[in-house]
């Protein structure tokens, strides 16, 4: 079976990384032959050229490459895929028509957040509305997102993120982290996400700030980059600066979230996130925003915490009982590596996802 996937980039993100995951495991499989076609060249997640997969590039202005509807055509001619699965919502709304009209099933994963608030008339809703008629399936990675986009019952579908337990061995010890970071003997509480509109850094700010007028031994570890990210950072007091740290960007993320004590989720909206499986993989506890598809991952007073958005007195109040209960932390980290393990592992998703795959094809 020949799947042709489709995806804007390999950037950092959280469904860049499931979708090299699943390329990783599909294209060990007999019976499987994975293309991939990215529409630029940003390639974050770079062991994808270690992953037998054959990568094509359209590269354009999608917005205003009409010719890309003809190129795109055209490759359909030479690779001849079985399934095209694609992971943008802008490619869907070019693209799905074109499978349709040529008979190719159309997987269409464009939904990954679940926003409690989607206006009909946003740019977001009007794309994914469009190609529906066009998809074969619409396919989420939680339940709450095929609310939020008012998916036809008939096309929704749920497959949960898989975390890939190999990434459990961390390239670098607890040790080394912290003495690379100059932490002592201080707590960590850390986020990961991007410096975006969608992710919350300034609750998770204030809150540490309020944090650290009761426990001066603690720090707050940012992992991430963005447009936001300068802004942000100077809204910390000055006083308060040492006990912040902005690491952009990293490659070994599972090595650094190796070190937190509490792991922090503060976002506007969210489908299922990676940085939560990552950090309840390593046997952290969480505290998270409630809403979109974080229910179904975070078990509210058993892996962690929901808290309410932009709710930094909340959280802070959370982070400093955490700080205090150290045996209810491991509790709440231990209990959370087993859900993982169970319900979100890679085998299930990957397992899960070929099954949809051969409702559509004899191959």
């Amino acid at each position: 079976m020949k799947i042709l996937f489709i995806i804007e980039s390999l950037s950092s993100g959280g469904k860049e990384r499931r979708l090299v995951s699943l390329i990783k495991v599909l294209s060990k499989r007999d019976n499987f032959n994975c293309e991939l076609l990215l529409l630029s060249d940003k390639i974050h997640f770079t062991e994808i050229a270690d992953i037998d997969v054959n990568i094509s590039y359209l590269k354009r202005n999608i917005k205003k490459d009409i010719k890309i509807l003809s190129k795109f055509n055209n490759l359909l001619k030479v690779i001849k895929p079985d399934i095209v699965h694609c992971w943008d919502n802008i490619a869907a709304f070019h693209f799905a028509p074109i499978c349709k009209f040529k008979g190719i099933p159309f997987i269409n994963s464009m939904i990954t957040t679940a926003p409690p608030k989607l206006s009909k008339l946003s740019k977001r809703y009007f794309f994914n509305a469009v190609s529906y008629p066009f998809s074969d399936v619409i396919l989420t990675n939680s339940k709450a997102g095929l609310g939020s986009y008012s998916v036809p019952q008939n096309k929704g579908k749920v497959i949960y993120n898989g975390f890939d337990l190999d990434r459990i061995d961390v390239n670098q010890k607890p040790e080394m982290i912290r003495q690379k970071l100059q932490i002592r003997n201080k707590k960590v509480v850390g986020m990961v996400a991007s410096f975006t509109e969608k992710k919350d850094y300034q609750t998770f700010f204030t809150a540490g700030e309020i944090v650290l007028e009761k426990f001066k031994d603690v720090i707050f570890i940012a992992i991430g980059d963005g447009p936001n990210l300068k802004v942000l950072k100077k809204s910390i007091k000055p006083i308060n600066n040492e006990s912040f740290l902005f690491l952009g960007r990293q490659q070994d993320v599972e090595s650094i979230v190796n070190i937190f004590d509490i792991g922090v989720l503060a976002t506007f909206t969210e489908g299922i996130s990676n940085a939560i499986m990552e950090y309840m993989v390593f046997e952290k506890p969480v505290i998270a925003t409630g809403g979109g598809g974080t229910k179904e991952l975070v078990i509210n007073n058993e892996t962690g915490y929901h808290i309410d958005a932009q709710n930094p007195v909340l959280l802070a109040e959370k982070i400093l009982f955490l700080l205090n209960n150290p045996e209810l932390a491991k509790s709440f980290g231990e209990k959370g590596a087993e859900r993982i393990k169970s319900i979100f592992s890679i085998e299930n998703m990957v397992n899960e996802t070929i099954a949809m795959y051969r409702e559509f094809s004899s191959n």
